[in-house]
């Protein structure tokens, strides 16, 4: 798994920033991507290592278990989170992060370059 930083996630409904400047994860070998395509790695985006104060505490007043992202402007729900299954990938090479946010509720702005 590789990682991308530098871009920030937005509430598709409201533009709230929800992340900035965050870590992503995604399959470094293409024939993995190939197979693994249709459910996890083109609708979701998976944070890993350093979480966010906002999804932290969502995920304490859980008890670390399972739970709905929501933005904390408009309430839509953007993601969730789920420290119980432990899924893998479709391929099943990789266990994928607990959090998630879902590509159709949010956006991802491209840099621009000057």
């Amino acid at each position: 798994m590789t990682m991308k930083k530098g871009r920030i996630v937005m509430c598709r409904k409201c533009r709230h920033i929800l992340l900035d400047n965050f870590e992503t994860s995604y399959h470094k070998s293409t024939s993995c991507l190939d197979s693994c395509s249709s459910y996890n790695l083109q609708t979701h985006i998976h944070l890993d290592e350093a979480i966010p104060q906002w999804i932290k505490s969502k995920v304490e007043e859980t008890g670390w278990t399972k739970g709905k992202l929501k933005c904390s402007e408009c309430g839509s729900k953007v993601g969730s989170f789920d420290y119980v299954s432990g899924r893998k990938c479709e391929c099943d090479n990789t266990v994928l992060p607990p959090i998630h946010f879902i590509k159709s509720q949010v956006d991802i702005p491209m840099e621009l370059v000057v």
